[in-house]
């Protein structure tokens, strides 16, 4: 414990700090128990924030520094042609364009074919030469394999798979394809659109991302029976801020809820729906029709 609590100690211990901090933080690692320094380290950090070093949170004693580096983008420079060629079930990836920097959910309410897809996505792109990795929250190594078994996967296989449950963004390569099977933040699902952000940040490819979706209620208009099934999973509207392509899954039917760059002007994705039906090996999708009649689903 310092015999006495100064501003350039304050400023070093600041300096080492990343993302959010607290002052409890300080005050337990100094032993800072006088009310003379507490009421110091208030006015030093008073000082950092009006020499525009650190900002306050709103909470109690919580700040954190501010990040004065700018990052030139060479967007002159850059070749709009140049996307990122990636498959997709269903045929989608022939109606919107991947380029650099990509988030794409797939929402969908359990045992829907939220993870087939992922699978069927990773079948079709693992001999991508950008690399393939698989972050697992969803099944153990046994059903993994089952479920893999209809794909006739090379072995060894050409894609990687990793157990990881939580903090995606701090784990994924940012240089590979990234599939999460699946974002699942339990209780807290205002995280959900967070996390995605910080895959985000992270990523400098494409981030093929799994998340729940409620289960769809049922209610009965003049007495007849309508479903109700929501498009955007768990976090909501936080959860499509970052997607460039947002799918939504329901029992037997897809919708592309939203494209933001769509691959032909001619052609509006966007709302787009397919039914199907999830084959006998648990993966496959079969009878795939373009659905165009009325919908007593709202996704």
């Amino acid at each position: 414990m310092p015999e006495k609590l100064t501003q350039s100690l304050v400023e070093r211990w600041v300096s080492l700090m990343s993302g959010v901090f607290s002052l409890r933080d300080l005050r337990q690692e100094y032993g800072i128990e006088e009310d003379e320094n507490k009421a110091y380290l208030r006015v030093v950090m008073g000082r950092l924030a009006e020499q525009g070093i650190v900002v306050p949170l709103g909470k109690d004693g919580t700040y954190r520094k501010i990040d004065s580096e700018r990052k030139p983008m060479d967007w002159q420079g850059a070749d709009p042609k140049k996307t990122i060629p990636l498959k997709f079930p269903f045929g989608l990836g022939a109606l919107f364009k991947i380029y650099r920097k990509s988030i794409v959910i797939v929402a969908g309410s359990k045992q829907v074919g939220k993870t087939a897809f992922l699978y069927n996505f990773i079948k079709l792109n693992m001999h991508n030469t950008l690399g393939v990795d698989l972050y697992n929250s969803e099944t153990g190594a046994e059903q993994m394999k089952e479920r893999f078994m209809p794909f006739d996967i090379p072995e060894p296989a050409p894609f990687n798979v990793y157990e990881q449950y939580d903090n995606f963004a701090d784990v994924i390569d940012p240089d590979r394809i990234s599939v999460i099977d699946y974002l699942d933040l339990n209780s807290e699902v205002y995280l959900v659109g967070e996390e995605i952000d910080r895959i985000f940040r992270k990523t400098n490819c494409v981030a093929v991302i799994g998340i729940q979706k409620p289960p769809p209620t049922v209610t009965y208009v003049k007495g007849v029976k309508k479903i109700i099934d929501r498009d955007l999973g768990y976090g909501g509207g936080f959860s499509a801020k970052r997607a460039v392509v947002y799918i939504s899954m329901s029992s037997n039917k897809l919708k592309l809820v939203y494209v933001k760059t769509p691959a032909s002007p001619k052609i509006n994705p966007n709302n787009m729906q397919w039914t199907f039906r999830i084959g006998d090996d648990g993966v496959s999708f079969e009878d795939i029709q373009e659905y165009q009649g009325e919908d007593e689903f709202r996704f």
